[in-house]
């Protein structure tokens, strides 16, 4: 089934008028990602050729968080640590920046996607475990 959402409509929900920074193929692949993610937990019934304005938007900000993550990737191996006589100059912020939006963007569409899945997904990044001894460590 075709993608519920399209390239116009991530580019102005994120405001992403950069197409340098954020070419078309990107968006479409962020795109592509967000859908295949989307039908995995989607009731069939609700697979239709006109969707649901409900399930556009949710999968304009999944393919956004998919697309916001690719932008915090490439941020992280641009930014490089300098140290100038002495002094370390951080790479900016703009991994975990992006990073906290595209994780905000995923909960949010899948939050509103509640009453269209046969199963919700796990969304967390990592699960903690207790901690334990290492290396004889008490």
């Amino acid at each position: 089934m075709a993608n519920f959402t399209t390239e116009a409509a991530v580019r102005e929900k994120f405001q992403l008028i950069d197409t340098t920074l954020v070419p078309a193929a990107l968006v479409e692949t962020s795109i592509d990602d967000a859908h295949a993610d989307l039908l995995r937990f989607l009731d069939p019934v609700f697979d239709t050729p006109t969707p649901e304005e409900a399930l556009v938007l949710s999968e304009t900000f999944l393919a956004g968080a998919h697309l916001l993550q690719s932008l915090a990737s490439s941020a992280a191996f641009a930014g490089r640590r300098v140290t100038v006589g002495g002094q370390r100059i951080e790479p900016d912020g703009r991994f975990e920046a992006l990073t906290k939006l595209a994780l905000d963007s995923a909960r949010r569409a899948w939050e509103n996607l509640e009453p269209f899945l046969l199963a919700a997904p796990s969304v967390r990044a990592l699960l903690l475990t207790d901690s334990s001894p290492v290396l004889g460590e008490e």
